[in-house]
């Protein structure tokens, strides 16, 4: 990372001539036609020049948008390109859910939005979860119409009361609870080595005795953009800090259905 866009370019090229060795050294090639490169930045900061970057005396090309893992990254990561992705494909599953309909029980229904939508909506959603609202907006829309479907609700029924009733978390809250499932885990050590360093509690930058919730308590960040309120540094412990402290000290599966039990109780 860099602000000046040419000396990125030219920390860049000399990389790519490192890489380029290891490669000849290794007896191993790279397809450059399916080689590239993206440039993240915020949307408000133009980029009046271009960068050139080489490998092997062939130019790569720019993108703006890439998948990674399954999730689509744009160079201004608010996550749009991976949402329309994403109902493109809900749109298909919740056309076979409202066919099956009539011809299952509610029950058989449900397992059906777990089995065709639920995976989509929670498959790195700590990632590209965290964004504005307006972006996350047309997701909110198609899982509602799942939920009327199941139910043969009006178009415009209310869906708060179908969610409890049906036990399945808002969109919104499907976020919360998987970034809350994602700390207690660190929590209680149980994520790779490389989050090890990722939060720090309040009590652990203290040299005297604290209370004993705050062994269950992390440090907020300080940001000073939108970039910073959406990593998961911030996110993750501005929601385990709002969880019932009860619950914290829990094993996974009992804080994991008393969690829901609370998010329902919202509706």
């Amino acid at each position: 990372s860099h602000k000046k866009l040419q000396t990125l370019e030219l920390t860049l090229n000399n990389e790519l001539g490192k890489i380029q060795e290891w490669l000849c050294a290794n007896k191993l090639s790279l397809n450059i036609k399916k080689t590239n490169f993206t440039l993240f930045h915020p949307p408000q900061k133009k980029l009046n020049d271009s960068i050139v970057l080489c490998l092997n005396g062939k130019t790569l090309g720019q993108i703006k948008s890439t998948k990674y893992l399954g999730v689509l990254m744009d160079c201004h990561l608010n996550w749009k390109d991976h949402v329309h992705n994403i109902c493109k494909k809900l749109t298909r599953s919740i056309g076979i859910i409202s066919k099956l309909r009539h011809f299952i029980n509610i029950k058989t229904l449900v397992q059906l939005y777990y089995t065709l939508i639920y995976p989509f909506l929670t498959y790195s959603c700590m990632v590209w979860g965290n964004t504005y609202t307006s972006n996350l907006k047309p997701l909110e829309v198609l899982q509602k119409r799942t939920i009327r479907i199941i139910t043969f609700s009006r178009f415009d029924a209310h869906t708060s009361p179908l969610f409890a009733q049906l036990k399945i978390l808002k969109m919104p809250h499907v976020i919360v609870f998987q970034t809350a499932c994602f700390m207690f885990r660190f929590s209680k050590g149980k994520l790779p080595k490389a989050f090890n360093t990722f939060f720090s509690t309040i009590n652990s930058s203290h040299d005297y005795n604290t209370r004993l919730a705050t062994r269950y308590t992390f440090s907020v960040p300080s940001i000073r953009s939108n970039y910073g309120k959406f990593n998961i540094r911030y996110a993750g412990p501005k929601v385990w800090n709002n969880i019932d402290e009860s619950l914290k000290p829990l094993g996974l599966r009992s804080f994991k259905t008393l969690l829901k039990l609370n998010l329902l109780h919202l509706y």
